[in-house]
């Protein structure tokens, strides 16, 4: 049997991304599992003041609005297995500092044997300043990696 990983933003290609690695899932008998990364949620969640009072990162606003992002993210998660019509489907939420780390760890931590993700293409300044994540993972994977365009032009 075959592990495979999706791996899903709140891009609106989403659900195209996880329709091909669900098809392919199913091609292959495979189990299947959909991730999300939360990076740095104490950065929506600053508490200061306009006069410079600064109260710090991690107090009860910070962690109230960390659980929402986690909630809204296991809600996207779940919508998706829903429209795929498979409560089979494993999901996870994770964390951590650098979207790329996050999502190698749990592939060798889930030990997948094929990762599928969507590929964004950057026009402009934005190939400059943006990092491309499935270039990144590409380069860094030990497992295949399928990547699906996600362009509508």
């Amino acid at each position: 049997m075959k592990k495979i990983l999706i791996a899903l933003d709140y891009n609106a290609s989403a659900q195209k991304v996880a329709a091909a690695g669900y098809a392919l899932a199913q091609a292959m008998d495979g189990e299947l599992a959909l991730i999300h990364v939360i990076t740095e949620t104490a950065y929506y969640a600053l508490d200061y003041s306009p006069i410079m009072r600064y109260e710090g990162g991690y107090t009860a606003g910070t962690i109230a609005v960390a659980d929402d992002i986690k909630k809204e993210a296991h809600f996207f998660l779940s919508a998706i297995v829903n429209q795929l019509g498979n409560n089979r489907i494993k999901i996870k939420i994770l964390e951590g500092s650098n979207t790329t780390d996050a999502i190698l760890d749990f592939v060798k931590d889930w030990n997948a044997d094929l990762l599928v993700m969507g590929s964004h293409r950057h026009k402009g300044i934005e190939r400059l300043l943006v990092t491309d994540l499935a270039v990144h993972i590409l380069k860094h994977s030990k497992i295949p990696l399928l990547t699906i365009p996600t362009d509508e032009n």
